[in-house]
């Protein structure tokens, strides 16, 4: 791909000047127009070194509304973030509807970065395939998201001619600001990798702009030229509605065969919960000293019994090394970006604990059934989140899922219990009892659910819930069992 490139071209100063006036306007309507229609913008800039990416970046900035994006470098990553899963950065920096974010090196650079210096690097974001980053992308551009990606080249003569001289200029400053991979003592190996790289990555959702980089004014022209068209493109283009995917008939059929009703007496729940509890604070501190992190999801029914699981559960450890994320409708920061942002942010640091309180999981159950997500983005949730509960599983972090399961019956006694006590009518809600009334539609997105999401890396457990006391030692036995499986006991 960049041999085809002509990296003869040049421009005048004075034709610089002329068409970049015309392009600098253009660029800001063109940030307007993307706000305007709340079209998030992801730039990223890739190429070689010395391709003088922050002189473009910098011009790029004078012409824009810098309440309007940011800027970010994988170059400058501290150690704690290089410690989380591969794209937790990139989530966190996600812009919000109708902003912009600029990838001075991105998610390709800290692949390349890793590979060359090897797994001693401080990156520990193992063998991240091109297949990842592709998903990653298309789980982007799928939910509106523009990603527009540039690659600069130039020649191993010019590159070493363009470090020099930044060298002299800016002296040894220049080095420690962008400490990044010099590749002109091995640039056909480089270029070898560079290749690849494009080849696997050019997908017509977000393809690569080449851009010839020999000569700095040209290359601005076509950095510029292309941003203005790409975002009036896709601002004026009208946005077609994807088919579903389309997918084999299948019964799914997983709550029917489960007994909610185990019994257990209190006696014997008193006697295992200690135990229970006791083990578990043991192995909070083995996985602390392990540095595994954790993420710990509930779903179930109203009623079901999540608060009373999770109480006992974080009863029995540090609260320095837990949080607890309660997961309502998103509000209106979170309807801002995309609907798995709000989890990347909460993953837990090494050896801590992330347990959420529903989860990801509403995507296909109550914006599935109440219309707030499109059949084609619930759809398509289950392999988006199966995507990325894989780089987390990937990443080292202990997976555990509970589905709490009771039955109409119990639900309905646990309502009314609840509608005539005073200290507990704060629990019920009329949006409870609608949902209720939707309990066949809400089972179907179960059953489908269970089946479609339970991996080997991050299964679901079905947790038998009519009996309370039953329902929370089992919870309690299976962290125990995912921990000591992590800690090879």
């Amino acid at each position: 791909m960049l041999e085809k490139l002509d990296l003869s071209k040049k421009v005048s100063k004075e034709d610089y000047n002329r068409i970049m006036e015309e392009l600098g306007e253009r660029l800001g309507r063109a940030q307007r127009l993307a706000r305007d229609a709340k079209k998030p913008v992801l730039i990223v800039f890739e190429g070689w070194r010395g391709v003088r990416r922050s002189a473009l970046i910098n011009e790029m900035m004078q012409q824009m509304d810098a309440r309007g994006f940011n800027v970010y470098s994988t170059v400058r990553m501290s150690e704690e973030e290089h410690e989380q899963p591969f794209f937790t950065f990139f989530w966190r920096h996600l812009p919000a509807l109708g902003h912009i974010a600029v990838y001075h090196r991105s998610w390709y650079y800290l692949k390349n970065a890793h590979e060359v210096r090897g797994h001693g690097d401080r990156c520990k974001c193992l063998n991240i395939s091109y297949e990842h980053i592709n998903n990653f992308e298309k789980m982007l551009t799928d939910d509106n998201y523009l990603v527009i990606k540039f690659f600069l080249h130039l020649s191993n003569e010019q590159q070493k001619k363009n470090i020099d001289k930044n060298a002299k200029t800016l002296g040894k400053a220049w080095r420690d600001l962008s400490p990044a991979l010099d590749e002109s003592e091995d640039y056909a190996a480089y270029l070898e990798r560079y290749e690849r790289m494009l080849e696997a990555t050019d997908k017509v959702n977000a393809p690569w702009h080449l851009i010839a980089a020999e000569d700095g004014r040209s290359a601005r022209i076509d950095v510029f030229t292309t941003l203005v068209e790409t975002i009036e493109n896709a601002v004026h283009a009208p946005q077609a509605e994807a088919a579903p995917p389309v997918r084999p008939a299948s019964n799914y059929d997983v709550l029917s065969k489960i007994d909610a009703n185990k019994e257990l007496s209190k006696e014997e729940y008193k006697e295992k919960l200690d135990k229970y509890q006791k083990k578990l604070s043991q192995l909070q501190i083995e996985m602390f000293k392990a540095q595994i992190p954790v993420v710990i999801g509930f779903e179930g029914w109203d009623a079901a019994g999540k608060g009373g699981a999770i109480r006992r559960l974080t009863a029995a450890l540090d609260p320095l090394g837990f949080a607890v994320h309660p997961v309502a409708a998103p509000n209106v920061v979170e309807r801002q970006f995309h609907y798995q942002w709000r989890f990347w942010i909460n993953l837990p640091e090494p050896g801590n604990i992330a347990i959420f309180d529903r989860t990801w999981y509403g995507r296909v159950m109550v914006e599935r059934i109440e219309g707030f997500a499109k059949p084609q983005e619930w759809q398509r949730a289950y392999d988006e989140i199966k995507d990325m509960e894989a780089q987390w599983a990937e990443h080292g972090v202990a997976i555990a899922k509970f589905w709490l399961q009771i039955d109409k019956d119990e639900q309905l006694r646990r309502f009314n219990d609840r509608q005539s006590d005073p200290d507990k009518q704060w629990k019920i809600t009329d949006e409870d009892w609608r949902n209720r009334d939707k309990w066949g539609a809400y089972e179907a997105a179960v059953n489908e659910m269970l089946v479609r999401t339970d991996t080997s890396y991050a299964p679901w457990t079905v947790v038998e819930g009519n009996n309370k006391y039953y329902a929370r030692l089992k919870v309690l036995k299976t962290v125990i069992d995912l921990f000591e499986k992590k800690l090879g006991k």
